[in-house]
């Protein structure tokens, strides 16, 4: 009779050490192993690990699953992380078969990891290996349960087997019931709460405030928010430190406190607090002292004597812990039922080795997507995939201009540091781990941390392989992060989650605890666009003044010009490590002292210097100190600024409410490339890299809008880029309506993704533009491009198409016939300013909006929307004396403003007769006398244009700059009667008809455009294979 796992029976085997009999007999009834060897056969590999082949499986949709055990002699499971390729080599033997994917037990004795490896055939694929951690009986293992019965149900099958291991699944799953938590502790607070109506969150007011919590926070909802964020941030902390063991050696300890607890309707000031700030953050010989000043209940000082220290910040008091916050009890319960549930992994996962859990990386998620807090900030959480990717060839790019080893071997290197190392000449490796222990790394919009996070393991396995056998992995970590690693963010919420996801990185390498360092001073809250307050430049604000020698005085320090920076940045060094908390007080305040004596010294405006002493400079959302916090980075004796830029700035534009910070912003001459047109954040970001943060040859790695390549707007900071910097590469990611093919799910959004050197290359030095298909698979396409050629493209807006190589001479073939300006105008009525002199009444014009235009008609039944009507007498009598509001009287082309990004014909434009009025959905072309109106519409519509316009468009956008840069050629007038003619019997076909077939006739037009254009066989194959 078969065997029956049963929700208990799956448990038991999970909470259980590794057998193997146990093992095969659940390979055979759950797994039904197609072949089973009576003895497993050892793998024959160099290695301390013994390695068995057991049998195979063949799921149901005919893939190959190879059956694998390994006993590891040395070290935790774990936190084993066997090189993967080599580990997939020892798969590989004849008398087995090939293999889709491996089921594979690595068993320490302790505990047992059960890990799905795929992607394992042929030498460049890049294996992924997803993993259980087994073997603790404190442990209820929901997740792999629940997993478990779903591949029993489905049956096993590859892509069932994919699901039942997905860490993604599981983040989102997390992410889902961790903001259900959230949200119920807001809306106890204040009433309110956050919910999905249709694809949009929306807040509702669901009950009453509380009173004294509100008073207690000063109405004030973002404090709370923050507040209540920091809280469950503390608590999540607290469970990966359960998860080392260090919560009283319980796994479960968090749930089993609360559930012991006499405090339960006063959880958080009677227990969690005492927790935070009376073990955590202070010392054991000073804990009894502090529970005795705040009247905290001293028995629990004995249970929780061996829960160490940790120093850091992240639980020390603030003035927000001070009001009394009291929640009901169940809110904790839900809590920490919740937390239970769920296996936390100590280890941030690597995009192509994960645990299945919720690991520290979980905590940036957490924060990012907070719609309430992000949704209007352009704020969007980025894949680790392509944080990863941009760490890495960011890496890349810097340890090439400052080593000497050869390009391909720098990186394999980075790329995997364990087999990389071997092609590294000896004699070169001293100077390799010199780069690596001197880059300076910074995120100006640091967000929760993915970027320098990112960097800090790259950083880390590059080191390790150079450092012999003999290191310590945490101080490795924690020498990275004082001398490599700096960010800043506007977002006091950001820095904390930053700083927490930091301190993780180190707790999870040490064998017993250690008081971590303190990152106020590298993690840092501040406006990283301006150096200035009402006018005053701040970044000399730790530069001695030097005095003139016909004064009969002299500068104090000619050989140490930078003797105050100097004195700053050792007080600062010497704050990260201390852990002795009135030295740190003391710190502090020698830090803040030297600051504002020089604050003083600098004779400013009595009544700016008055509001400046009024603003912690160390933390506020006005201004950033470069010079100051970061002087060891400006002030390094060969090279001022950083190595290496990294993030994913925030995407808003500039509104009415950033007056005061946009008249900052245009004061600076640095930001004046960002200008012109919308002001978007990212732009200012891409300007203060370059012209402010990186040192010489520094590299900068931007992900952003793809509209940065064409968009008429950004032309001044791409014209700076491309005359002053070296582009060495840009990848392209498109909209994609599939979430999971977005590079940010939350999203339909076009970005790209920029490697850029601070230094000057010549005007025939060409850069690649790579496009893909989507965030995980690239469309091959790509070409090089110099900047001559992109002024040979567009030398008005310096666009930089997204082109295939054999497409370049075709375009610019088609944009030496670009002789007749066009002006292309959004329409008339905008549908929210205008909105008052829409109606219903159908004796008035009809306002025609895009999804009215189609190709060669215009229609009243739409496919989206409803048909207003427009109040034209009330409409004329306030906005008569405009322009646009009479170009109503005219016969002209009407387009849809905004198509599918996708979509193979991008142009939908038609003839749109006088008397109706456009909305700003549409835009529209006046007739002209430099050629005939039916003849434009023919070239518009034809497949040469909607082509040309594909090779450009970054976007779902038909703005009207791009169409008034299509190449339209001056014609003789029988070639303009002509196209003509065949347009107008195009129109009159579907004015009967808008179904009716008129590929002919629009095929005679296109081969009239082709002529008009001279274009040889090889140009018109292009145009046509690609619609």
């Amino acid at each position: 009779m078969a065997t029956a796992y049963t929700p208990d029976s799956l448990r038991n085997l999970f909470q259980s050490s590794f057998n193997l009999a146990q093992w095969y007999s659940f390979l055979q009834h759950f797994f039904n192993a197609t072949e089973l060897k009576s003895s497993p056969e050892r793998i024959i590999e160099n290695t301390s690990d013994e390695g068995y082949y057991l049998g195979n499986i063949d799921t149901t949709d005919s893939y190959r699953i190879g059956l694998f055990q390994y006993n590891i002699v040395k070290g935790s499971v774990a936190n084993k992380r066997v090189g993967l390729r080599n580990l997939v080599k020892s798969f590989i033997n004849p008398t087995w078969g090939e293999f889709d994917a491996a089921l594979v037990v690595f068993d320490s004795g302790d505990h047992w990891r059960l890990s799905f490896i795929c992607d394992i055939k042929g030498e460049s694929t890049s294996p992924k290996r997803y993993t259980y951690v087994f073997g603790s009986d404190d442990l209820l293992y929901r997740t792999p349960i629940e997993r478990f019965n779903f591949l029993k149900k489905k049956g096993i099958s590859f892509e069932n087997l994919k699901t039942a291991f997905s860490v993604e699944a599981l983040s989102d799953e997390f992410f889902d019931k961790y903001r259900e938590q959230y949200a119920d502790f807001i809306q106890y607070i204040t009433g309110k709460r956050f919910v999905k109506v249709g694809s949009k969150w929306e807040e509702k007011v669901l009950g009453e405030p509380n009173t004294a919590l509100m008073q207690a926070f000063d109405h004030n909802e973002k404090k709370i928010r923050d507040y209540v964020k920091k809280m469950m941030g503390r608590i999540t902390f607290l469970h990966f430190l359960q998860r080392k063991g260090w919560m009283c050696g319980d796994l479960n300890y968090m749930q089993n406190m609360f559930e012991n607890s006499s405090y339960k309707n006063d959880y958080l000031d009677s227990v969690l607090e005492p927790l935070f700030f009376g073990i955590l953050n202070t010392k054991p010989a000073e804990r009894e002292a502090l529970f005795t000043d705040y009247g905290w209940d001293k028995s629990l000082l004995a249970e929780w004597k061996d829960i160490p220290y940790l120093n850091g910040g992240l639980f020390e008091r603030d003035a927000e812990d001070e009001p009394e916050s009291r929640f009901p009890a169940d809110y904790f319960k839900r809590l920490f039922q919740f937390f239970s549930e769920y296996n936390f992994t100590i280890d941030e996962n690597d995009p192509n080795d994960a645990e299945v859990g919720v690991d520290p990386e979980m905590l940036g998620k957490i924060f990012e997507n907070l719609l309430e807090d992000n949704k209007d900030k352009g704020a969007f959480y980025t894949p680790k995939e392509i944080v990863r990717y941009m760490c890495q060839e960011s890496l890349i790019a810097y340890l090439e201009t400052n080593t000497s080893v050869a390009k391909e071997k720098i990186r394999q290197f980075v790329l995997s540091p364990e087999e990389g190392v071997a092609d590294i000449p000896e004699n070169k490796k001293p100077k390799l781990l010199t780069a690596l222990e001197e880059v300076k790394i910074c995120d100006p919009a640091i967000g929760s941390g993915a970027f320098p996070m990112g960097l800090l393991n790259e950083l880390l396995h590059c080191r390790e392989v150079l450092s012999g056998e003999h290191y310590d992995r945490a101080e490795i970590k924690k020498s990275i992060i004082q001398n490599n690693i700096y960010g800043v963010d506007i977002e006091k919420g950001a820095v904390d989650i930053a700083r927490l996801r930091f301190w993780l990185s180190i707790v999870v390498d040490e064998e017993t605890p250690s008081p971590l360092p303190n990152l106020d001073y590298k993690i840092m809250q501040g406006n990283s666009l301006i150096e200035s307050f009402m006018g005053v430049d701040l970044s000399k604000l730790t530069y001695e003044k030097e005095y003139k020698k016909d004064k009969g005085e002299f500068s104090l320090f000619d050989d140490e010009k930078n003797r105050l920076q100097k004195t700053v940045s050792y007080l600062l060094s010497s704050y990260y490590s201390c852990c002795d908390h009135d030295k740190k007080v003391k710190l502090q305040q020698e830090i803040s002292d030297t600051i504002n004596k020089q604050l003083e010294a600098q004779a400013y405006n009595p009544s700016i210097l008055a509001k400046l002493k009024e603003i912690n400079l160390a933390e506020n959302n006005k201004f950033f100190l470069w010079h100051t916090w970061f002087s060891d980075v400006f002030n390094r004796d060969d090279k001022e600024g950083f190595d290496i830029v990294i993030g994913n700035p925030p995407y808003f534009l500039y509104q009415e409410s950033h007056v005061g910070e946009i008249a900052d912003l245009r004061s600076d001459k640095d930001y004046t490339i960002a200008f012109g047109g919308k002001l978007n954040a990212y732009k200012l970001f891409i300007a203060n890299a370059v012209k402010k943060l990186l040192s010489t040859n520094g590299i900068n790695c931007f992900i952003f809008q793809n509209s940065f390549l064409g968009d008429r707007q950004a032309t001044n900071l791409r014209k700076y880029i491309l005359k002053n910097d070296k582009i060495i590469k840009i990848d392209s990611f498109p909209e994609r309506d599939s979430k999971k093919k977005r590079v940010f799910e939350s999203v339909k959004m076009s970005v790209c993704i920029s490697l850029i050197q601070n230094t000057k290359v010549d005007s025939d030095y060409v850069f690649p533009v790579y496009v893909w298909d989507d965030k995980y698979k690239s469309s091959g396409l790509n070409t090089s491009f110099s900047l001559n050629d992109i002024m040979a493209i567009d030398s008005v807006d310096y666009t930089i198409p997204r082109l295939r190589p054999e497409y370049k001479t075709t375009v610019i073939k088609l944009l030496k016939k670009k002789e007749v300006s066009l002006k292309c105008i959004e329409g008339e009525l905008n549908v929210t300013f205008h909105k008052k002199f829409f109606g219903s009444n159908f004796s008035n014009p009809i306002i025609l909006k895009g999804a009215s235009i189609q190709r060669y008609y215009y229609t009243h039944q739409m496919s989206q929307g409803q048909i207003d009507y427009l109040e034209e007498d009330k409409y004329l009598s306030e906005y008569g004396t405009t322009e646009k509001s009479a170009h109503h009287k005219f016969e002209r082309i009407a387009m849809q403003g905004m198509t599918g990004a996708n979509d193979k014909i991008r142009l939908v434009m038609s003839i749109v007769p006088q008397g109706y009025y456009l909305a700003n959905s549409c835009n529209y072309i006046l007739p002209s006398h430099t050629i005939d109106l039916y003849c434009l519409l023919g070239f518009l519509n034809s497949k040469t244009i909607n082509w040309f316009f594909r090779c450009f468009s970054t976007n779902s956008n038909v703005n009207g700059y791009e169409v008034d840069n299509f190449p339209i050629p001056r014609l003789d007038l029988d070639i303009q009667l002509k196209i003509s003619e065949l347009v107008k019997e195009v129109l009159n076909t579907k004015r009967t008809n808008n179904s009716a077939d008129t590929s002919t006739i629009e095929k005679q037009i296109d081969e009239l455009v082709y002529r008009a254009y001279e274009l040889a066989k090889d140009d018109i194959k292009i145009i046509e294979q690609s619609i």
